[in-house]
């Protein structure tokens, strides 16, 4: 067995102790860039959750602005003269609809900065639910786009807390809504006014717009598809409908006609004979046409009605789903004994309501968010 000499024990415990003093200098440098770069991502992570609450913020300054900005659209069209479609009104100053969206916007804030909205950063034109495409211009605008932003454009980019040593001292942050009035889907308690609708296969036609319809007799392709309903009444019968056109007449009115909301309402549709209707319908359209030169007969009863989901043109005899809402000028009711009902299809109207209905011509004056 060999012999350890005691310099030999001392000298391996030197080296011994030399490697672990080398040790521990490395993991010393170690956990020191460790913690440079674990506070780093920690400090980055803090700036980007903050850049995240702004982004969210200005996506509801955005969502705001265009929505005020497609209702001030709404309320235009609203106040035109009747009979003027918004689909050729020339929006020539569009001042308020961009101090519609610039004051909503301006009365909010991201990460407490009020947000102004750049006239450039506001694009009014037509919406396209098809392709979902926003066309600029101002020839019967339906739309408005607003982009909010916190960068070197407008109210400056978030400055960040702790990024910086890093290298990063700020952050661009931008939204963008789209608001849009589409086809209306509510016609509010005392807005319907007549007692019929029409069936959905007027519209696969792409060129509806003043297609000559037959509100009676129904069942009668092409013009015919339309349906006589009692509202929400039972029982839906003839006795019914006469009692509700009665209660129509303006002298004064005595039955309100309810709410009726697209994919909600189902309409008591009655599928019979409504002859003995006539002479109170014939009163009702006496007091409410108004004069359209527009019209085979000079008159024209404008009138708001339910489009049910049919597509067959058959006459409806049960309850029905509203799908939307369609326009239409009524211009003759013939009594005995021909008993018959002309109108044509309008477009280009505006309703006093909330929109969402399917596309038959007729707006909501209250837009939705559409992107």
């Amino acid at each position: 067995m060999k012999k350890v000499l005691p310099e030999q024990i001392i000298e391996s415990a030197s080296c011994r102790q030399a490697v672990l003093h080398d040790t521990r200098g490395a993991v010393a440098v170690t956990v020191a860039i460790l913690m440079v770069v674990l506070l780093s991502f920690g400090a980055l992570a803090l700036d980007i959750s903050n850049a995240m609450i702004a982004r969210n913020e200005l996506q509801n300054i955005a969502d705001a602005s265009a929505l005020a900005g497609a209702r001030q659209l709404g309320l235009i069209y609203q106040g035109l003269p009747q009979g003027t479609p918004y689909t050729t009104y020339v929006l020539s100053d569009p001042s308020a609809v961009v101090s519609a969206a610039t004051t909503v916007a301006l009365a909010n804030q991201a990460r407490q900065v009020a947000i102004t909205v750049n006239a450039a950063d506001i694009v009014i034109g037509v919406w396209n639910s098809g392709p979902r495409t926003l066309t600029p211009g101002n020839v019967g605008a339906t739309g408005v786009r607003v982009t909010a932003r916190r960068d070197g454009g407008a109210n400056g980019p978030v400055t960040t807390w702790l990024a910086g040593i890093m290298g990063i001292s700020s952050m661009n942050v931008v939204a963008t809504a789209t608001a849009a009035l589409t086809g209306s889907g509510t016609l509010a308690p005392g807005e319907a006014n007549t007692p019929f609708g029409l069936d959905e296969l007027i519209f696969n036609n792409p060129a509806y717009c003043g297609t000559p319809i037959k509100f009676y007799p129904t069942n009668s392709p092409p013009t015919g598809c339309a349906g006589w309903h009692t509202f929400l009444e039972s029982p839906p019968n003839a006795a019914t409908e006469r009692r509700i056109v009665q209660g129509l007449s303006p002298n004064p009115p005595t039955y309100i006609t309810p709410q009726i909301t697209a994919g909600q309402t189902r309409l008591e549709y009655i599928g019979g004979n409504v002859a003995s209707v006539f002479p109170d319908l014939i009163n009702l359209y006496n007091a409410k046409k108004v004069p359209d030169a527009s019209s085979p007969s000079g008159y024209c009863w404008n009138v708001t009605v339910p489009v049910y989901a049919n597509q067959n043109c058959a006459n409806p005899n049960t309850p029905i789903m509203t799908v939307g809402f369609a326009s239409a000028c009524v211009w003759q009711v013939q009594g005995s004994p021909n008993h018959q009902i002309d109108a044509r299809v309008t477009c280009g109207e505006v309703t006093n309501g909330q929109g969402g209905g399917g596309n038959f011509g007729t707006l909501g004056s209250i837009p939705g968010l559409v992107e």
